[in-house]
């Protein structure tokens, strides 16, 4: 299904080259632009960086209050009860996945099933009154781009961990992306140039060991705020190739 033209409201998007046209500077650029003019990686890509932190990537602020539909029980500030990946998981599987550190909580339900699913469909989810979210918050794109990243953007976990969290791909091939593609930034022990989540060590190789879900998520996708190339364009052969690798970095940050 084609994407809609959507006229969008201001949008943060920052690229490892910091251009989507040749004359902008390196860094953030907030544009206006319609949907239907770039490829749906592109858009899928943006969905995930939206699922992972709305408010960075639009430069909004969430409510003050906690959402009411997040279990009290669960130690999180208020703001992070807003974000999606809050719920649902970084391998969206909610409290069938690695959301079951928080326990076993009705709200974090899997998104697994949507895989593939309508837009629309998916819209109407995310618009019904179990979200919360107020209406400003989520524009038409905002919603276009959430759906997009649901329908089209899952990962299968099964296809690159272990239930160990380990990963079977081929650490040479590995190294020769990381090189490629994340040393100029990261550094060769992978410890600089780090935009984590709360609890993460400033090193690739202890959040790609201990937080893999985490990891694979925002190499697929990039992280919301930062200069990071998202690498959802490669084969999933050679995405788990490249987080095998990074699990051998820094091996004395345990």
């Amino acid at each position: 299904m084609p994407f809609r033209a959507i006229k969008t409201a201001t949008l943060v998007i920052i690229t490892a080259l910091g251009v989507l046209a040749s004359s902008a500077p390196f860094g953030a650029q907030r544009m206006d632009f319609e949907i239907g003019e770039f490829g749906e990686r592109f858009i899928v890509t943006l969905g995930g960086k939206l699922y992972d932190n709305l408010w960075v990537m639009t430069e909004t602020k969430p409510p003050t209050r906690r959402n009411p539909s997040f279990p009290r029980d669960v130690a999180l500030s208020a703001d992070e009860t807003w974000r999606c990946v809050s719920c649902h998981g970084w391998d969206y599987r909610g409290a069938q996945g690695e959301r079951a550190q928080f326990g076993r909580n009705k709200v974090f339900h899997g998104l697994k099933h949507l895989a593939g699913a309508e837009r629309d469909v998916i819209i109407g989810k995310i618009r019904g009154p179990s979200h919360n979210y107020p209406e400003a918050a989520l524009p038409d794109f905002v919603l276009e781009m959430l759906a997009a990243f649901i329908s089209r953007g899952q990962y299968d976990r099964e296809a690159v961990l272990d239930g160990a969290g380990r990963v079977t791909g081929d650490v040479k091939r590995g190294r020769d992306i990381f090189e490629g593609a994340c040393m100029n930034c990261h550094q060769p022990d992978g410890r600089a140039y780090l935009t984590g989540e709360k609890g993460d060590r400033s090193s690739l190789g202890w959040i790609a060991r201990h937080r893999p879900e985490q990891a694979l998520h925002k190499i697929r996708n990039g992280v919301p705020g930062a200069e990071m190339l998202a690498l959802g364009f490669l084969e999933a052969d050679q995405i788990r190739d490249l987080l095998a690798f990074l699990q051998t970095l820094d091996p004395d940050a345990n």
